[in-house]
């Protein structure tokens, strides 16, 4: 159940990248919440300047995981959607 103050998008994204202990390239972040590339790059440029997300360049592609700080806003929204379900 999408939460109705939350946007949908952003939530997808990192709840995804919650779910593993393993970085994530853009690309498949992207297939896996139904976003675009395009976007998924543009939000996690915008974590990353928070602070929420570490990127790393492995040649071409950037992998990406959730730093502490990250990990517990993922686990705060997580949380909520429990509740509310």
């Amino acid at each position: 159940m999408p939460l109705s103050f939350i946007r949908d998008k952003p939530a997808r994204v990192l709840l995804t990248l919650k779910d593993s202990s393993t970085p994530w390239h853009l690309s498949k972040i992207a297939r896996s919440t139904g976003t675009t590339y395009v976007y998924v790059t543009k939000f996690i440029s915008e974590l990353a300047r928070k602070g929420l997300v570490a990127i790393e360049a492995k040649g071409k592609k950037r992998l990406v995981k959730l730093t502490e700080k990250g990990i517990l806003v993922a686990n705060a929204l997580d949380e909520l959607k429990k509740k509310l379900e």
